[in-house]
């Protein structure tokens, strides 16, 4: 799950108690990181960052052509949303976000679902009793959402060797990994190969497109909506098959939420 504070940096997905929203931002991050993980494994196609946490792209002016192979002075690969510069640098990987549509997981998008806790009392004889109280209400959907992982290289081998180590990555390694994280793939396919005159090279370009499965989640705190819960406890021989309480030995308590949660912030 992504945290409110995680990877939105505005103050709207706390304001309004929201914990997941697997749509752009999340997936993006997910891809790229996850792919510049298994490709810093790799030999050839080497990944290595910067000290940044951006692909290390250094001058490559007087650099060893061997470079990146066996040591980390330079990445052997570029993988990111879009190129840094305006030179961009080959080969590389870009994740685009191609678009999303939204469906509810249920009629009423689970708002009327409710997430219980458990809360200990003990009263003044030292007697202990687990009570369950709803905590959370929820208000869950999901996401149709598309990505298209576009790959440029120099040379068709290049392109086509990239293309497939990525397919067999995301149907396999990652694919898990993501969906724990909360993102699953639902179907994936590899487009044509093309190619197209930059500055007189050519570009031998193939993109990879998924459609994913994302959710969004709110969990509105019982504590905003409900101010006070009392509670009543009955006294008697409960042992008995049918057994009458006790009317002298009724407890009956009474509990401000509010009160009780500024009693307990520091000062």
């Amino acid at each position: 799950m992504v945290g409110s504070g995680g990877f939105f940096t505005s103050d709207l997905y706390s304001a309004y108690n929201v914990i997941q929203n697997t749509q752009i931002l999340f997936p993006k991050a997910l891809l790229i990181a996850a792919l510049r993980e298994y490709f810093a494994k790799d030999t050839k196609y080497h990944y290595v960052s910067d000290e940044w946490g951006f692909p290390k792209t250094p001058d490559h002016t007087d650099l060893d052509p061997a470079a990146g192979f066996y040591d980390d002075a330079t990445t052997r690969i570029y993988i990111g949303q879009e190129d840094r510069f305006d030179i961009p640098y080959y080969p590389a990987v870009l994740v685009r976000y191609s678009g999303a549509r939204y469906f509810p997981i249920s009629i009423n998008q689970e708002q009327d679902c409710v997430q219980y806790g458990y809360r200990l009392f003990i009263d003044g004889y030292g007697n202990k009793h687990s009570l369950r109280i709803p905590v959370y209400f929820i208000f869950a959907g999901a996401w149709d959402i598309n990505i298209d992982i576009e790959v440029m290289a120099e040379g068709p081998q290049d392109r086509s060797t990239i293309v497939e180590a990525i397919s067999m990555l995301l149907q396999s390694n990652i694919r898990n990994e993501l969906t724990y994280d909360g993102l699953f793939i639902k179907s994936l396919s590899v487009g044509a190969e093309t190619k197209e005159l930059y500055q007189n090279d050519n570009i031998y370009k193939q993109t990879i497109s998924l459609e994913c499965m994302g959710e969004y989640r709110r969990l509105l705190p019982v504590s905003n909506v409900i101010e006070v819960i009392t509670a009543c406890i009955e006294v008697g021989h409960y042992t008995d098959e049918v057994w009458v309480p006790d009317p002298n030995l009724t407890i009956q308590f009474q509990l401000d939420l509010t009160n009780t949660v500024l009693a307990t912030q520091s000062l």
